[in-house]
């Protein structure tokens, strides 16, 4: 499925990993759409090349996930869920078919997830 936005849907309420991701991927020329709430997020209409779930959502971050696996458009969107460094949180990413990335995020990881050289 074609993406018709170049860039990374963000979901998270941390302004902080917001301005970060915002940062370092401006740097490689990648554009980042962030929605503080999940409904925001889940109610814009384009397609992104990847997605991003921070597990400190307004509602559960696995359940956003699993909702967008059966969203047809976004069915093959490359999505991963940040997670603190615990086996339950990855155990329930592994069920929900989701990439988990641990807390804290790095340039590496971010760049890992995207398929971009770091």
């Amino acid at each position: 499925m074609a993406a018709d936005y170049p860039g990374l849907l963000l979901l998270s309420r941390n302004q902080a990993l917001r301005a970060y991701v915002e940062l370092v991927l401006s740097e490689r020329g990648v554009p980042v759409q962030a929605f503080d709430l999940a409904r925001e997020g889940l109610f814009w209409l384009n397609t992104p090349r990847h997605i991003l779930l921070d597990e400190d959502l307004d509602v559960d971050a696995f359940a956003v996930a699993a909702r967008i696996r059966h969203v047809r458009r976004l069915k093959e969107v490359p999505l991963a869920i940040l997670i603190s460094p615990q086996e339950k949180l990855r155990t329930t990413a592994e069920v929900v078919r989701v990439t988990p990335i641990e807390k804290p995020l790095t340039r590496e990881k971010l760049f890992r997830f995207m398929g971009l050289s770091a």
